[in-house]
């Protein structure tokens, strides 16, 4: 099933190089999420790939919660 993304709102979406940088990662671990199911990729115009803000700020914070935090003692 194709989503439409006719009327959307361009604060609302982010590009994978904008996602990356929220999340802290790199294109590819971006792409392994993607494949692995862990946020989903739209497709405005031809090229561009965009992800919906509100699903890279859900996954940032559940990165947060399983990153190691290191002691510096």
């Amino acid at each position: 099933m194709r989503c439409s993304m006719a009327g959307y709102d361009e604060g609302e979406y982010v590009t994978a190089d904008e996602a990356c940088d929220i999340l802290g990662v790199t294109r590819r671990t971006l792409d392994r999420y993607v494949d692995a199911g862990r946020i989903r990729k739209y497709r405005r115009g031809i090229r561009n790939v965009v992800f919906r803000r509100v699903d890279v700020e859900r996954l940032k914070r559940e990165l947060e919660e399983v990153r190691p935090i290191d002691d510096e003692e």
